[in-house]
């Protein structure tokens, strides 16, 4: 059997760019649209936290991604981490099923009125500090939740947050790294709005508890595309391993179906 070419950061950030782009064309017609047909403005964001009678504490009203999908809104625009029951985490037992099973208790929580930022109950982030994330289990789950958190903040996150992020969720890249994502933040004014929650995740078969490849997919309006991204256990915790800057921006992988992901929402 050929063994598989390891293409750990191909297609990682031109993933979520080509989304981004298919989104952001999507909303300025339906802007333009709506300029002609006495539609609400839409020129003002609307406020990050609404409360809401009887809910959840720490959360407002929920909202929706721009493909449907619940994002909770909490009260602290970085995110909340949640209770952690580690007993809970999917069973290595689960064979196969092990590497797409879901963490327990997952939410996606509306991060700066923008992006989708991913939180469990089993596998972490089990802090955020200052925009930052950390505490992420040290479980296939807690690898994929990381890569997502990494991406989502470097790309959603105010001037002076994401580059702390890249700081300490990357490990590789240095200085050219933040310019790439400087340069990207600022050809896609509304990336952070447009990171949905993903389509689905998987974990390759060679996982370690000190590397994980990992699979994201993610939905655009004309198909389904993954990235596969590197983590390494840093430190303990989770960090995306930046070999080849150049790689990231490389085209994402296009996917016909879902039947080998792991939908977790």
């Amino acid at each position: 059997m050929k063994a598989r070419t390891p293409r750990w950061l191909l297609p990682a950030v031109a993933a979520l760019i080509l989304l981004v782009t298919a989104i952001t064309a999507l909303s300025v017609e339906s802007r333009h649209d709506s300029s002609h047909g006495g539609g609400q403005p839409t020129g003002t964001t609307p406020p990050t936290y609404v409360p809401a009678p009887g809910g959840r504490a720490g959360f407002g009203l929920p909202t929706l991604d721009a493909f449907g999908t619940r994002l909770d809104t909490p009260i602290d625009p970085a995110g909340i981490a949640l209770a952690q029951d580690p007993s809970t985490r999917p069973n290595p037992a689960l064979g196969p099923q092990y590497l797409t099973a879901a963490p327990a208790g997952i939410m996606w929580q509306r991060g700066w009125n923008t992006a989708a930022l991913p939180f469990s109950a089993s596998d972490g982030p089990i802090r955020v500090v200052d925009g930052i994330a950390s505490g992420f289990a040290d479980t296939p789950q807690g690898a994929a939740l990381a890569a997502w958190d990494a991406f989502a903040r470097a790309l959603a996150a105010p001037e002076g947050v994401w580059q702390r992020v890249v700081a300490q969720r990357f490990t590789g890249g240095g200085q050219p790294l933040l310019d790439r994502f400087a340069h990207s933040r600022a050809d896609n004014p509304n990336v952070g709005r447009n990171v949905v929650v993903p389509a689905g995740f998987r974990i390759h078969p060679d996982y370690h508890p000190d590397f994980a490849a990992v699979d994201v997919a993610v939905r655009t309006p004309e198909q389904i595309s993954y990235g596969t991204w590197a983590m390494v256990w840093v430190d303990g915790d989770w960090r995306v391993r930046v070999d080849d800057i150049d790689a990231l921006w490389a085209p994402a992988t296009p996917v016909a179906s879902l039947a080998d992901f792991g939908v977790w929402q």
